[in-house]
């Protein structure tokens, strides 16, 4: 299950923008000073650059917590994996605004964020078994440190998008991204299907990692290639707003906080019941991960049509009913092939779940204050990921067995889905 939001949108909280100012120059997120052209090289490299990021991504996602497990790594060890790289992407965005102050603009404050990034989450834990002792420790260092850049790139990365690409059109690349996302992960699962039965364990996941690193290079000069606008003085911007202060946000992030956290919650479970309750090989995690893709590509590829005749909000709780099926079935079932199903349904939820949320988000809060509300509902993902694994691993500290944890997520699914069918949130006026 990917651990991470697929919109690239993170926390920013101090984001200058307000709703309806009188007399104030346009803010950040309108774009009048980009030609045409500029618009559309900026978003085919954004599209780019997620297709590229397929293979890190399939490995990161699918093979990570595996490859962990097979060093030997324990539940705390997993628990931290998760939760601890959340817990760190939250203080590496809170960095961001910072870092990017001291740059000409976001897309040179993004290069070191984002190749320290991939240079300790892929190359630096391919190394980590040449270590004599603490491998596991080595490999989740690695990626607890990586947190920090990743954080702080994310919420770079939120600013630089309402800057590149028009906000009328931002709802549509976003999708249209999770599309390409799922299109490009899903031929790399087949090939890694097989690829990693090719070579001993773990020389294959190291040539993985490895090989994810190289292509993630690629992902970051797309990113180097979009152009934006540039910010207003510090003494022309509107000033910010309190996003948190609004109880129809705030209702907003009780159905995407429901949803998360149940989410992540079982993390780090699902790859214990799957490798050791169940005795599943990588031939069958690869399955599974194919069929989260191919519902996700199903999904996401026609997302604007099903939300013109279904609505947004019938759709988030499909996608909140879609999800609970993973955890039941892998609770009850004795054998793998069952989940199958549960992956199906897991895909077809999760791979659009955010980007439904955003876009509830864009129409309820269609104002110039839409960086920062996005900010905000980044935020509660990135804490959803960290508190769900947490809560996760000490289910299994305090010594409920994998299918009775697994039981439990599923009840605080169930919920989700009630909140989003039962929490009213008026619409802009």
């Amino acid at each position: 299950m990917p651990p991470e939001s697929i919109l690239d949108l993170s926390q920013a909280p101090a984001i200058p923008y307000t709703a309806g100012a009188v007399n104030t120059p346009p803010a950040p997120a309108s774009i009048p000073a980009l030609l045409p052209e500029t618009i559309q090289a900026n978003t085919r490299h954004l599209y780019a650059e997620i297709v590229w990021m397929g293979f890190a991504f399939a490995m990161e996602w699918y093979y990570l917590q595996v490859y962990a497990i097979r060093l030997g790594a324990n539940a705390l060890q997993l628990a931290v994996l998760t939760a601890g790289r959340a817990l760190l992407m939250v203080i590496g965005a809170a960095l961001a605004q910072r870092w990017e102050r001291r740059h000409s603009g976001p897309i040179p404050a993004l290069f070191w964020p984002l190749f320290l990034t991939r240079l300790l989450l892929y190359l630096g834990i391919a190394l980590a078994p040449f270590l004599a002792t603490h491998q596991v420790d080595a490999l989740v260092g690695l990626v607890a440190l990586s947190a920090i850049p990743t954080g702080a790139s994310q919420g770079i990365f939120l600013g630089m998008m309402p800057r590149a690409v028009p906000k009328a059109n931002l709802a549509r690349v976003v999708a249209r991204r999770a599309v390409l996302l799922n299109i490009g992960i899903l031929p790399c699962i087949l090939l890694l299907s097989q690829f990693l039965q090719w070579f001993p364990q773990p020389l294959n996941y190291q040539i993985g990692f490895g090989l994810a690193f190289g292509v993630s290079l690629m992902s970051t000069w797309h990113i180097s290639r979009i152009r934006t606008t540039q910010p207003l003085p510090a003494h022309l911007a509107p000033p910010p707003i309190n996003v948190w202060a609004d109880p129809r946000f705030r209702r907003f992030l009780l159905i995407t906080l429901a949803n998360q956290v149940s989410v992540f919650m079982a993390a780090s479970l699902n790859g214990l019941q799957l490798v050791r309750g169940l005795n599943a090989p990588d031939s069958w995690i690869s399955i599974f991960g194919v069929c989260e893709m191919l519902a996700g590509v199903a999904m996401t590829f026609r997302l604007d049509w099903l939300m013109a005749h279904f609505g947004t909000r019938r759709l988030i709780v499909f996608a909140c009913a879609a999800v609970t099926f993973q955890t039941l079935i892998l609770a009850f079932t004795p054998i793998l092939s069952p989940f199958i199903i549960g992956s199906l349904l897991f895909g077809a939820g999760w791979f659009s779940v955010n980007a439904l949320l955003y876009n509830l988000l864009v129409e309820l809060f269609p104002g110039d204050g839409l960086a920062a509300y996005a900010a905000a509902f980044q935020l509660v993902i990135n804490a959803s990921s960290f508190i769900g694994p947490l809560l996760g691993t000490l289910l299994i500290l305090a010594g409920v067995s994998l299918p009775a944890a697994l039981l439990l997520i599923t009840g605080l699914r169930l919920v989700a889905i009630l909140l989003a069918v039962t929490v009213r949130i008026a619409p802009a006026s």
